[in-house]
């Protein structure tokens, strides 16, 4: 995470944190706000508030059992990678599930964007979770098995592939209320 933000913009929003009560009844209300602003972002910034305010990581990732990503906004795979770091031992299945729809989509790349997405992730797999990995392990799969690709390609990709050594079978479905919601990103 290169980018600097200004931490005062950030702490005028920030209220008294209260460890009892339920989700949201923790924060006061615009710290709620700020929060949610920054959750429907690409969560660079969110990623850099959370690393000087640690103490409201596990509600932040509470939150995204209710977030809809109302701007679309792609987030960044590097900041949702070091999010899932900063939240290691705390990761309900709502949480991973919306998160990982809020990353960048590659169901509808060509073989050649295939090939150039993989290769960034290969060039910077000491800074991708490996949940992420997982997800794009088998987003790539999925792809080139629905694709109609010629063999040789896809038998480039298959190697590529391989070499990434982490669990594609994880599962983030979840039975709570917003599971089958038909909400843009949650596809």
């Amino acid at each position: 995470m290169n980018e600097e933000y200004d931490l005062e913009n950030y702490e005028r929003f920030l209220g008294e944190f209260r460890s009892e009560g339920v989700h949201w009844e923790k924060l006061e209300k615009r710290t709620a706000t700020l929060f949610q602003v920054l959750i429907d972002g690409d969560l660079k910034e969110l990623v850099f508030v959370l690393k000087h305010y640690p103490e409201y990581v596990e509600t932040v990732c509470d939150h995204f059992r209710y977030l809809y990503n109302y701007s679309e906004q792609v987030a960044d795979i590097y900041a949702a990678s070091k999010l899932l770091q900063m939240s290691e031992g705390y990761h309900p299945k709502q949480f991973v599930r919306n998160l990982t729809r809020k990353l960048q989509k590659i169901d509808e790349y060509d073989i050649s964007d295939l090939k150039s997405f993989l290769d960034e992730i290969l060039d910077n797999i000491d800074r991708i979770h490996p949940i992420i990995l997982g997800y794009y392990k088998q987003s790539i799969q999925n792809n080139i098995s629905d694709g109609s690709y010629h063999i040789l390609q896809v038998k480039v990709i298959e190697k590529k592939l391989n070499s990434i050594d982490v669990d594609v079978n994880l599962d983030f479905s979840a039975s709570d209320r917003d599971a089958a919601l038909d909400i843009p990103y949650m596809d």
